[in-house]
Formats: C-alpha cells, structure tokens, sequence
C-alpha cells in the first residue's frame, strides 16, 4: 500500500516550521484524519489569530508530488471555502499570434474556493492516484471564463 506524508498547520503555528508533520499514513488514515478536523472551529481560531493559516499537506513519498489545502478564512460565502495548491504539472496549449503559433503553457493543479466536499474529493483523486482526473478538472476550470 501506498504510504504518504501528512502535515497539519493549525492556525496557532506561526510559521510553516511550526506545522505538525505527523508521519506516514495509508490513503484511508489521511482521509480519516481529514474528516476529523473540525474545520468550523479551525475557521473560528484563523479569523481570531488574524491572518493565521489552517492547511492539510499531503505528499506522496514515492513520487513527492504534493497536495495543500488550505481553509480560506475570508471567504465571501458563509460556508466553508478551500484552496488546493499542488506541484503535479500539467501543460496547455496557448494560442498566440493571431491563433497561427500554438505555445505550451506549463502550469501547476491548483483551485480556489472549493467547498468541502470538493476538496475531500480532490484530496480522494490524489490519493488514489488519478492525477489524470484532477488535471482535466483544471482544465475545466481554466476554459471557463472563455466560455462567458
């Protein structure tokens, strides 16, 4: 089985070099872990620490890809609002120069203002290895406002 690094910055660490790294886990003992934050009273110590950041950080040990989600605090809705920032590449075509030249873009998966459903999915996907799955998710999200 898969092993993965976890790491949990609670809004009291005041740096990165304060966050938990708590070890190595299988994919089911990261989701559990997951699932037992309590994100609400998370959401209610950043906005009282002001500035301070909850994340969840996961790096699989084989490939050292890794997967941050971070709780957005100041988020416009009143529900909970996540940012996955992640270093899987991904590589898209740009159209330039009138549409004749097709450049290659490189980019990272990376979303804002995900609720918490989408982010234990996202965090699922990179879990079991479908990279595949959330890349195309990323592409949706990019063809977006070309569409409006």
């Amino acid at each position: 089985m898969k092993k993965y690094e976890l790491e949990i910055r609670h809004p009291q660490h005041l740096s990165e070099q304060d966050a938990e790294a708590l070890g190595l886990f299988e994919s089911t003992e990261i989701l559990s872990q997951f699932d037992a934050i309590n994100w609400r009273r998370q959401l209610v110590s950043q906005l009282e620490m002001n500035g301070a950041i909850t994340s969840f950080t996961v790096t699989d040990t084989a490939t050292q890809q890794c997967l941050r989600l971070s709780l957005n605090a100041y988020s416009a809705s009143d529900q909970l609002a996540f940012k996955l920032d992640s270093d899987i590449e991904i590589v898209t075509p740009q159209k330039n120069l009138f549409g004749l030249i097709t450049l290659k873009n490189k980019d990272y998966v990376a979303f804002k203002q995900l609720s918490l459903g989408q982010a234990r999915a996202y965090l699922n996907h990179f879990l079991d290895g479908q990279l595949d799955t959330l890349k195309d998710s990323y592409k949706t999200t990019l063809e977006k406002p070309k569409q409006t």
